[in-house]
């Protein structure tokens, strides 16, 4: 009867542990995409940022 116990034990702890890192990650993502989505709509009335970058020559010998 231990046995069985404390497999239980451990299935309630890992359990336990993967439902509290589910939780943590989700509220993350939930806030990173709040602010991203505020963000948005702060720039909203702005044009979109291009950036143009130089071209580079590599001369190098080769091996």
């Amino acid at each position: 009867m231990n046995f069985t116990t404390n497999r239980t034990t451990r299935l309630a702890g890992l359990m336990f542990a993967v439902l509290m890192t589910l939780a943590i990650n989700a509220g993350l993502l939930w806030q990173f995409d709040s602010v991203a989505q505020k963000g948005t709509l702060a720039q909203g009335s702005q044009g979109p940022t291009l950036v143009t970058l130089e071209r580079v020559d590599i001369v190098a010998p080769r091996s």
